[in-house]
């Protein structure tokens, strides 16, 4: 499975105020017009889930369902293996369909949590997560394709182990604190992108990128 990467970033490649800092902390700095959720919960739409880290999840306890419409099944996503989201957060309020990857070592009291709550638990390894096992296993249940909706670590992770499809990059107008986080965390190589689309959204652009040809 290819997924794809839907964020908003900074002038200067950021996409939180801080670190630890709930990425909706910057709605009343902008004050976006209402044209660019309604771009970004159109791309959710195509696509089976939207996935999220659990820092992700634990910084911004999100639901992750406000694209949802008419005749469009909401499907949520997140890695959690140490149990540490929660139950009273919002991702397992049991409002839409949710996958959550679990590994032989995940407490079993994180496990009975996610059957009671109807959260569907999905193997991805025995100690430490492997992102390749868990997105077969979003396949083998049905999702066919995600957009990561998650920080510079899973961002990261996806463009290192070829699992990156476009990118659907909404620059926003603001420089950030650039200790904060990256779009993509870490080092790694230099990876071309070919530009496909381009819209303007206010003062926001979005961009969509896929990779370049050249790059393999």
């Amino acid at each position: 499975m290819r997924v794809d990467i839907l964020t908003a970033s900074s002038i200067n490649g950021i996409i939180t105020p801080g670190r630890g800092v709930c990425s909706h902390d910057l709605v009343p700095v902008l004050n976006p017009p209402r044209e660019l959720w309604e771009a970004k919960y159109e791309v959710r739409r195509r696509h089976d889930a939207v996935l999220v880290g659990s820092n992700t999840v634990l910084s911004n306890d999100p639901t992750m369902s406000s694209h949802a419409a008419p005749g469009y099944e909401v499907v949520r996503a997140t890695i959690d293996s140490a149990g540490r989201i929660p139950p009273g957060f919002r991702f397992f309020d049991g409002s839409v369909r949710t996958l959550v990857g679990v590994t032989d070592s995940t407490p079993d009291f994180y496990r009975r949590l996610l059957e009671e709550r109807g959260v569907e638990a999905v193997p991805c390894g025995s100690g430490r997560p492997e992102l390749s096992l868990f997105l077969a296993g979003l396949e083998e249940r049905g999702v066919r394709t995600a957009v990561c909706e998650g920080g510079g670590i899973l961002n990261r992770a996806l463009l290192d182990q070829g699992f990156l499809g476009r990118i659907y990059l909404l620059l926003l107008e603001v420089i950030l604190d650039a200790g904060s986080v990256n779009l993509f965390e870490g080092p790694g190589a230099p990876v071309p992108l070919r530009l496909e689309a381009l819209e303007r959204i206010g003062e926001s652009v979005l961009l969509t990128y896929a990779k370049s040809t050249s790059s393999g």
